[in-house]
């Protein structure tokens, strides 16, 4: 150390030494001034200057002195340092073999298997990180998009004749000419889905989403078991405050916002034509949400809606005008929701009407309306019951009143509006985490006074459908997040308004992935 402080003063020695030199070269030139007579030997003299020369140089060994204060201290503080990390490197082994005796330290197995677990997660967290700095989807707007579905296969043994083999919705009178035993399989109803949000306006922050699936029909191939039609099945577009929505879509009414569980109906609703009205149809909806006293909450929704017409999927002609739509103005429907939180699932209890105005020539009107109430009620930890109810008229566009809006004399050419009530119930048990079971009945009738009234020997199924009923059970298995199993039972009833009730029994099996 003392070799070091040596080595600290000689270099300060050799800066010094410069300064010392050009102070005496500017004393010189000052001197030689003064020999002259010049008016600058008058104000620096000798005798002052080497006065000032003294005080530089005090100043600078005051500062030398102080440098080497600072050594000295900074040279007590690295012995100090090093004599602690002595004491602590001596003690170290002490207090491992301490621990090994005491039981309490890892092994060398235990702290190798540690290291090899920390290197796989971070192996693991530079693959997740790779994988979100790639571009997954990317939009015109570039605002975040993100794509959903479910790609499922389905398939279904028929003990009985039925509307479509693939979604079974009615029974269907057995014929000579047709099999009533049927073995299908599909992938038609897999669905595929686009999720975007978009910029906040006015304070609210929107939103779009749609889904199409495969359902939309059969192409003209020898392959129409596996290959579908692409079909827009609902689309929206929301504005959304915290208290206040606005929603311009393609869904089911709002006056019907619950779908009973069940992976084998999917390109419609289970219970659809059996009490569950659920056609999706061009909507306008505003939506105000409220608070309610204790942990209750409570919901406003007004709608307009442009319904389809009621015919069976091969006979629709979306050229023409529907009988809504020949009359001018859109349905009017509402809704009221009380939702009550005492625990962590709540119970909801809903009411709605709905009215719209048909036209079927210049003096020919139908006034269509429907009440309709649903609900969802938790039993338990386990158990939840849900379901709606309507009565109405002319609502064969909203999926009820037996595919009818009304009925038709021929002997006096009167329309009138088929008056309908029916609606569906289900049961669900969560038997564990992955696995539920579900049961739900449903009923969908028109009036058969009515169609009795007007119904001709050579009408079609559709229009002399009276009744439909169908009864179902179900057990979905979801093994992993993404992956669902699911098998069920159906039996359907369905009653035309003469003859006996048709019947088809049906057992399917169902394999999805979530995306």
């Amino acid at each position: 150390m003392d070799s070091n402080k040596t080595r600290v003063w000689h270099g300060v020695l050799i800066v010094l030494l410069p300064l010392l030199l050009m102070t005496r070269c500017v004393g010189q030139q000052v001197s030689t001034s003064t020999a002259n007579g010049s008016e600058v030997s008058a104000n620096y003299s000798t005798e002052a200057r080497y006065t000032r020369l003294e005080e530089e140089m005090q100043a600078v060994m005051t500062a030398l002195s102080e440098t080497r204060r600072q050594l000295d201290a900074s040279h007590e503080q690295i012995e100090e340092l090093r004599h602690e990390l002595g004491v602590i490197s001596a003690q170290l082994p002490m207090t491992t073999s301490q621990t090994n005796v005491d039981g309490s330290n890892q092994t060398a197995a235990d702290l190798k298997n540690a290291v090899t677990q920390l290197q796989e997660n971070d192996g693991i967290l530079q693959a997740q990180v790779k994988q979100l700095d790639q571009t997954k989807v990317e939009s015109v707007s570039k605002y975040p998009v993100k794509i959903s579905g479910l790609i499922l296969f389905t398939s279904l043994l028929n003990n009985g004749s039925v509307d479509d083999v693939y979604l079974p919705t009615l029974a269907v009178p057995r014929t000579t000419y047709m099999s009533s035993h049927s073995l299908t399989a599909t992938m038609r109803q897999s669905v595929f889905g686009l999720d975007a949000k978009g910029p906040h306006l006015w304070g609210a922050q929107t939103s779009g989403d749609f889904r199409v699936d495969f359902f939309g029909g059969a192409p003209t191939a020898g392959y129409d078991a596996s290959a579908g039609t692409l079909r827009m099945r609902t689309a929206h577009f929301t504005v959304d405050w915290p208290g206040t929505s606005i929603i311009a879509s393609v869904d089911t009414p709002l006056i019907s916002p619950l779908y009973p569980a069940s992976y084998l109906s999917v390109a419609q609703p289970a219970l659809a034509w059996s009490g569950n009205l659920w056609t999706w149809a061009p909507q306008f909806q505003v939506n105000q949400r409220f608070s309610a006293p204790g942990h209750g909450s409570a919901e406003v929704e007004f709608g307009l809606i442009d319904p389809a017409t009621p015919t069976p999927r091969i006979l629709e002609n979306p050229q023409q005008p529907s009988p809504g739509e020949s009359s001018r103005q859109l349905g009017y429907e509402t809704r009221f929701q009380y939702a009550f939180s005492p625990g962590d699932r709540p119970m909801v209890i809903g009411a709605g009407g709905y009215y719209a105005r048909q036209s079927y020539s210049q003096i020919q009107h139908v006034d269509a309306w429907a009440g309709t109430a649903d609900w969802k009620i938790p039993l338990g930890s386990r158990l939840e019951v849900a379901g709606e109810a309507y009565r109405g008229r002319g609502i064969g566009g909203l999926g009820g009143g037996a595919f009818k809006d009304y009925v038709f004399d021929a002997t006096t050419g009167r329309v009138s509006g088929l008056d309908a009530v029916g609606g569906w119930s289900q049961i669900k048990a969560r038997l564990t985490a992955s696995l539920e079971a579900n049961g739900a009945f449903g009923q969908d009738s028109g009036y058969a006074g009515e169609i009795r009234y007007t119904h001709s020997p050579l009408a079609s199924v559709y229009q002399g459908l009276a009744r439909n009923r169908t009864v179902l059970g179900n057990v979905i298995f979801r093994p992993r997040a993404y992956i669902v199993l699911s098998g069920e039972y159906r039996n359907i009833h369905t009653w035309q308004v003469v003859g006996p009730a048709n019947q088809a029994n049906i057992f399917g099996l169902a394999a999805g992935y979530l995306f």
